[in-house]
């Protein structure tokens, strides 16, 4: 997906932000989330592999938008998770992950980045900040900026897609009466789940 960014500002903050080390071991590593969704060693690579395959048809469905961009960002939008989480032993929020959550802290290691690059764009560079400020999607789900362009309205429907169906899946994997047809009272979804599944069964 990197390979395939042609902007020559984004491929440069991507190629920096995958060499760096720390960051490369973050994304190998770290969980996307504490329990509900890719809640597990390398969820977070898992789903911004997800995410960047529905952003591939996104974008050939919708060739109006802005390839690179809604790309970069989708590899991108979660990167601050690598800081938010503690996860050597068992999953929970860092201080850090308390006090600004994923969404700023993936800001500033972009602006840190984007610091050591020699003339990128200001407007890209807001651009770019606010599809991954905004790509939770609504204030009460922890957007400070609502969605305000095409690439971001499509980042946050990626991002929320790959989310709710790995979510799905998993409560019906690890729901504790496998005899039931549904599942227990799922406090992500408000609701109990229907485990009926049409085609081929579910991945371990």
């Amino acid at each position: 997906f990197v390979e395939g960014i042609e902007n020559p500002n984004l491929r440069e903050l991507l190629d920096a932000m995958l060499a760096d080390e720390r960051i490369a071991r973050g994304l190998r590593t770290a969980p996307a989330a504490v329990k509900y969704h890719h809640a597990v060693i390398g969820g977070l690579l898992e789903h911004s592999l997800g995410a960047c395959h529905l952003a591939a048809l996104t974008i050939k469905l919708h060739p109006e938008l802005d390839a690179d961009l809604l790309m970069t960002a989708t590899i991108l939008h979660d990167i601050g998770k690598i800081d938010e989480f503690v996860y050597e032993r068992t999953f929970r929020y860092s201080d850090q992950g308390q006090l600004l959550g994923h969404l700023i802290i993936g800001v500033l290691m972009i602006e840190e980045k984007v610091r050591s690059l020699d003339n990128f764009p200001a407007h890209l560079l807001d651009m770019l900040r606010h599809l991954i400020l905004s790509h939770h999607g609504e204030y009460e789900w922890g957007s400070p900026k609502l969605p305000m362009t095409s690439e971001a309205i499509a980042l946050h429907h990626i991002d929320n897609l790959d989310a709710k169906l790995n979510a799905f899946h998993r409560a019906v994997l690890d729901d504790p009466n496998p005899d039931s047809n549904w599942t227990e009272w799922s406090r992500m979804f408000e609701r109990r789940l229907y485990k009926w599944q049409q085609g081929p069964e579910l991945p371990e």
